[in-house]
């Protein structure tokens, strides 16, 4: 969801408004795909960094995971 929102509220709101990219007509539909797929895989990946970060560092198991489930 955050990358989704990184690329409306930046890419097709500020950006065009601070005249620093051309308005939305102006740019071709799959280089909105590809903004949009890049912010999502890049916050998915933030998030997989932070959660290997936090699990490595508390020596504890995400909240969503139960502590007895077999596959942490």
């Amino acid at each position: 969801m955050a990358g989704i929102i990184a690329t409306v509220a930046v890419h097709w709101m500020f950006i065009p408004l601070l005249h620093l990219s051309p308005p939305l007509s102006g740019i071709p539909l799959d280089e909105y795909i590809s903004e949009l797929l890049g912010h999502i895989f890049w916050f998915w990946t933030i998030e997989m960094i932070r959660r290997d970060l936090r699990n490595r560092i508390t020596r504890q198991p995400d909240a969503e995971v139960p502590l007895d489930s077999p596959f942490r």
